[in-house]
């Protein structure tokens, strides 16, 4: 079957299936799996258990004290000479603040239809979805050659040491797959300031940087000022951060969704991203356009001082650095050590991942394209490359092509939800998301 072919029917009620998908989700949230410290054990028991009520034989990796990742594998009718498709999620959530939540992040409320808790869309939600496709798969009898696993993992949020770079070393079976679906992209209603019906395929990704700034210094009493205090001198430093420019690069994955909301009327009004100039000035007022043309540095955290009239010691800051694919994570180093201009500041890596070019899984997002001119028409098929990194840059730079796709349909305050306060998502969007997930898979597996 062709992935401009209309699949055959499937007698599903939806609605009961939008019900289970609440049901299932709101269990999920309701199970702290914040990481650090992780604990995706019972998260992972949680998936065991519907999935073997299902007739599955799920098997467990533990990486670590309550590291726990899962698998389940759906066998396809033909799946001699081929690999699988991989449905890949985490376990592992951020940590919150709940003084600026509406509800209890761990409560799994629902209200108005919508379902609120850490992790509704970074990324239980997306997983209940994966899930949800594999079981109705399997109630239906739907023929399909190629084997689908299911893959939900720990410890995605700070790294993957525990998760999927863990499987990969001691389950590299695990890794050997015909392409993966993932999180990296969502779908919205509204794209920087134009309307109109868009979800979003990430092909590729930045790669995180993580540093941290440190600074000794001499302590004191804050009635005595002098030009070697620690925290002083980490301002400086992190000013001079803040106010240095970044050289824009145009890559051309980037370039294909700006070119893509062109064709459609969606680019912002003034926005010739052809014009250097004109890029420069429009990413020094857009977010999301700085992180797509730029190397970005976010401040995180800063430490220091224990008391209002002691001139402390040491200071400490977090970077969350990320740098667009073909960049050289030393050559980034070495500039931010001239920005900061102080031999005295060190900089610690606490962690890195080599910026990977990958190639565009065209047949995934040929087969993604399909599903929507069948059950969305009208909408966009956005490529685009994700600021944040996934676990899915450990499959590409295998070889396995590997896309972003949460196929539902969000605000920008919504949106503003991952890693923020308030995430939440609604059962209408968990039932979209399923629906348009569970046409994906059925092109990708193949029919027999």
């Amino acid at each position: 079957m062709g992935a401009g072919d209309k699949l055959p029917s499937l007698a599903i009620d939806w609605a009961e299936v939008e019900q289970e998908a609440t049901e299932l989700l709101v269990r999920y949230l309701r199970i702290d799996t914040t990481n650090p410290p992780g604990g995706e054990e019972a998260g992972a028991e949680l998936l065991t258990h519907t999935l073997r009520s299902e007739g599955f034989e799920p098997r467990l990796y533990e990486a670590g004290d309550g590291r726990v990742s899962v698998s389940a594998r759906l066998p396809g009718t033909n799946s001699a000479g081929t690999k699988p498709i991989v449905l890949l999620s985490h376990i592992d959530v951020v940590p919150v603040e709940r003084d600026y939540w509406s509800v209890d992040p761990f409560a799994g409320v629902l209200k108005d239809g919508v379902l609120w808790g850490r992790g509704a869309l970074d990324m239980k939600g997306m997983g209940v979805m994966e899930l949800l496709v594999l079981l109705l798969l399997k109630r239906h009898r739907v023929a399909h050659r190629r084997d689908i696993l299911f893959l939900a993992v720990a410890d995605e949020e700070e790294g993957s040491r525990f998760g999927m770079s863990w499987l990969a070393e001691h389950h590299p079976e695990l890794l050997e797959a015909d392409a993966v679906i993932n999180e990296g992209a969502f779908g919205f209603g509204e794209l920087m300031g134009a309307r109109g019906l868009v979800f979003g395929v990430s092909t590729t990704e930045k790669a995180p940087l993580w540093l941290r700034l440190k600074v000794k210094g001499r302590p004191g009493h804050g009635s005595l000022p002098h030009r070697n205090n620690a925290a002083q001198r980490l301002v400086e430093a992190l000013t001079r951060i803040g106010a240095a420019e970044s050289q824009i690069t145009l890559r051309p994955e980037v370039a294909a969704t700006f070119e893509t909301l062109e064709r459609v009327g969606m680019l912002p009004p003034g926005l010739d991203f052809r014009d250097p100039n004109v890029l420069a000035e429009v990413a020094q007022a857009n977010d999301l356009v700085r992180a797509l043309v730029s190397n970005t540095v976010t401040l995180t955290t800063v430490d220091s001082g224990q008391k209002h009239n002691v001139i402390p010691g040491n200071a400490r800051a977090t970077l969350d650095c990320r740098l667009l694919p073909g960049e050289n994570p030393d050559a980034f180093l070495a500039h931010l050590r001239a920005v900061i201009a102080d031999d005295s500041v060190e900089i610690e890596v606490v962690y890195r991942y080599e910026p990977l070019v990958s190639e565009v899984p065209v047949e995934l997002v040929e087969q993604i394209a399909a599903t929507l001119r069948h059950e969305s028409p009208g909408a966009v098929l956005l490529p685009m490359m994700s600021p944040g990194f996934t676990d899915s840059r450990i499959y590409r730079e295998r070889g396995v092509p590997a896309v972003g796709f949460v196929p539902v349909l969000l605000t920008t305050d919504e949106l503003g939800g991952v890693h923020g306060h308030d995430e939440r998502i609604s059962t209408a969007n968990l039932r979209l998301g399923t629906q348009l997930l569970l046409d994906t898979v059925r092109r990708a597996a193949g029919a027999p």
